[in-house]
Order: structure tokens, then C-alpha cells, then sequence
């Protein structure tokens, strides 16, 4: 009798959802920490921040050193310390700074061939994506956010006097949703629009339409877009009955983001 040896097909290896999201995020990260983008949002954004709080400040002082046949400039409406760490949340910095810091993430890494050679390593395309908006959204959290508004409450502390810091925590936690919002928002168009330029349109043209649409339509829309979670916070800290829609409408929002851009990520052409 002769031995036959019968081949077996091999089954390729089960790929889960999200394989290779650790690593993944290891490396995502590790690019943010020894890139320059990190250190120029934390400089930019906290420059400004503090700057803008300061301003009432520096304005009376100069008002003040006047002499007296001199008309002064036009006094700030108000010098209490949280009033002004407000202003400074309300310029949204940091929203603008994560539009730009993320504009070029996926679209640099499919015209260098990264993604690509990313993609065929035993990862999923789920993975790619979410490694690219948590890393993202984690480091803009601290270099555009939690910093900055430290950073910025030190220095109302000095200026202005003290108060309680309970409203700070409020207001960043929502500063921190905006900006995984537009985080989430820019690296979506990274997988449909061609160039950073347009990704870079799109979140501006979110940024700024959405007050006009709600300043044009007759009816409360406000609460029901995800961009008004700044504006929610700051209302809270307010005293205002803001109530728990728009951070249902944030969460459900920026979800559906995340799905329709991970469904394009799996679709797209590397």
C-alpha cells in the first residue's frame, strides 16, 4: 500500500473587531509624545487662555495708570475670578486647536503608504481608526484642555482672587467632549475627503455653522447638537436648568460618528 498524505487546509487566524488596538495605541501615542504637535497645541492653547483671562486685568491696570486728563479705555464688564476663567473657556481654543491637530492624521498616512503597511500587519481597520481617535482625543484632552485651564486658573487665582474650584471640573469635563467631538469629526472626513485642507473645512464649517443654523431656525435645537456641550457646562456652572439632553445628544452623536467613520475606514483604498 502506498501512504497517501492527505493536505488539510490551514484556517487563517480569527481577526476580532478590534485586534491589534493595544499595540496600536502604543504606537499612536508614543508618535504624539515625541512629535512636536503635542508641545505646539499645549503652548498655543494656554498662551491664549491665559492672555484672555488676563485681560480685564491688564485693562484696568491701565486704566488706572492713566493720568487723570486722559480718557480711559472702556472697563471689562466684570473682574470676578470665575467670570474671567469663563471668558477663557468661552474663546474655544481648543476646539480650533484639535480641528487642526487632527486634520492631517490619516490622510498623511495614506499618501506616505503607512496606512497601508499598517493594514497589513495582523491588525483591523476598527482598530486603526479607534487607536487614531483615542490617542488623539486622550492627548488633546491634556494639551489643549486640562493644562491650558490649569494653567489659566493659577493665573486667575493671582489676578483676581480665589473661588471655588467645583465649577472648573464641571466645565472641563465638557470642554474635554468637545473636543472628542471634533476630534472624532475630523478623523471621519480624514477617511472620505481628499486633503487636509478640506478636513480642516469641515470641522470650521461645523464649528461655525452650528451656532448660525441655531440663530436661523425657530425651534430649541440647541440642547440636540452635540456642539452645544460647552455651552451645557458653562450653563450648568451658571446656575442655569440646562437638564441631561445635550449630553445624550453628545453621546449619541459623536457614537454614530464613530460608526459611520469606522464603516468608512473599512471601505477606503489604501
Amino acid at each position: 500500500m502506498t501512504a497517501q498524505t492527505i493536505a488539510r487546509p490551514v484556517a487563517a487566524p480569527a481577526f476580532g473587531r478590534f485586534t491589534g488596538l493595544r499595540p496600536l495605541l502604543r504606537k499612536d501615542t508614543t508618535e504624539w509624545m515625541r512629535g512636536r504637535r503635542a508641545l505646539i497645541v499645549l503652548v498655543i492653547t494656554a498662551t491664549f487662555m491665559v492672555l484672555t483671562a488676563a485681560n480685564a486685568w491688564i485693562t484696568t491696570q491701565i486704566a488706572q495708570s492713566l493720568p487723570p486728563d486722559v480718557v480711559p479705555p472702556e472697563l471689562p464688564g466684570s473682574l470676578a475670578p470665575l467670570d474671567n476663567l469663563m471668558v477663557a473657556l468661552g474663546s474655544q481654543i481648543f476646539i480650533l486647536a484639535a480641528i487642526f491637530a487632527v486634520a492631517s492624521l490619516i490622510v498623511r498616512e495614506r499618501e506616505s503608504g503607512t496606512l497601508a503597511w499598517v493594514a497589513s500587519k495582523p491588525v483591523t481597520r476598527d482598530a486603526i481608526w479607534l487607536s487614531k481617535w483615542i490617542s488623539a482625543g486622550s492627548i488633546l484632552a491634556v494639551t489643549a484642555v486640562l493644562l491650558p485651564l490649569a494653567a489659566t486658573t493659577v493665573v486667575v487665582i493671582a489676578l483676581y482672587g480665589t473661588f471655588d474650584l467645583v465649577p472648573v471640573l464641571v466645565v472641563a469635563a465638557a470642554a474635554v467632549a468637545a473636543v472628542a467631538f471634533y476630534a472624532a469629526l475630523g478623523l471621519a472626513a480624514g477617511t472620505a475627503m481628499p486633503g487636509q485642507p478640506a478636513i480642516v473645512a469641515t470641522g470650521f464649517m461645523v464649528f461655525a455653522l452650528a451656532p448660525l443654523v441655531v440663530g436661523l431656525i425657530p425651534l430649541p435645537i440647541a440642547p440636540f447638537l452635540p456642539t452645544s456641550i460647552l455651552a451645557w457646562g458653562m450653563g450648568a456652572v451658571s446656575g442655569a436648568d440646562v437638564g441631561w439632553v445635550t449630553p445624550v445628544a453628545w453621546a449619541l452623536w459623536t457614537s454614530g460618528l464613530v460608526v459611520l467613520a469606522i464603516v468608512r475606514m473599512r471601505r477606503i483604498e489604501l
